[in-house]
């Protein structure tokens, strides 16, 4: 069976190549590293970086992410936006309707695709990317996103970037307890991993674990 998946920018799109009314900034952790070394260290910044984030600008439509569950919000997103950044993927969901509904929580769809947004910025342009694989699964404190790109990296100064986007994105949203994220980086991958908790697996957990 043929899906028809909404065009970005369009009504039913996750996002949008300009702001809307309802609209978040997508891929803040490379552009906030950016902005940084503009200021403390601008003989360092490659201006391939500002170039890069100037062509992959883009929003997304928070309330009409908040009207899916996680899986379904990272499906649409995937489908929208990895292509668009010269990605292919695959995408294997096994999480059935009544694990998701059991799971639904209008804020944790939003903080995951900013999450697979960053990492996968992050991933193309500091590696030489082969292959991205998307899977998502149960898990027993919630529905459990695990992220592999596999490519090697793109320079030295590129690895740099990457270390410290990573340290930067695992740091963002650190006292929020709706998600739990992990990310290993080698020399021939990143593999992540993000645990969208239930609701009342939430409340049993520090910010700060």
């Amino acid at each position: 069976m043929i899906v028809d998946l909404p065009k970005p920018g369009g009504f039913a799109s996750l996002t949008s190549s300009s702001p809307k009314l309802d609209s978040v900034p997508l891929g803040r952790v490379l552009r906030g590293l950016a902005d940084r070394l503009s200021i403390e260290a601008p003989e360092s910044l490659d201006r391939t970086l500002e170039l890069f984030l100037d062509e992959h600008e883009r929003y997304a439509n928070a309330t009409r992410i908040a009207s899916l569950d996680s899986a379904q919000a990272l499906k649409s997103w995937a489908a929208e936006r990895l292509p668009a950044i010269g990605l292919s993927y695959g995408f294997c969901n096994r999480i059935d309707q009544s694990s998701a509904k059991a799971n639904l929580d209008e804020t944790a769809p939003l903080k995951l695709v900013e999450f697979a947004d960053d990492l996968s910025l992050i991933a193309s342009y500091c590696r030489k990317l082969d292959e991205l694989k998307i899977d998502a699964a149960p898990h027993s404190h919630g529905l459990c996103f695990r992220f592999f790109f596999r490519g090697s990296s793109s320079g030295e100064s590129r690895a740099k970037v990457e270390e410290e986007s990573i340290a930067r994105l695992l740091c963002q949203g650190s006292r929020d307890n709706s998600l739990k994220k992990r990310v290993f980086a080698t020399d021939t991958q990143i593999e992540a991993e993000c645990v969208v908790l239930r609701k009342k697996v939430r409340l049993g957990f520090s910010p700060l674990f």
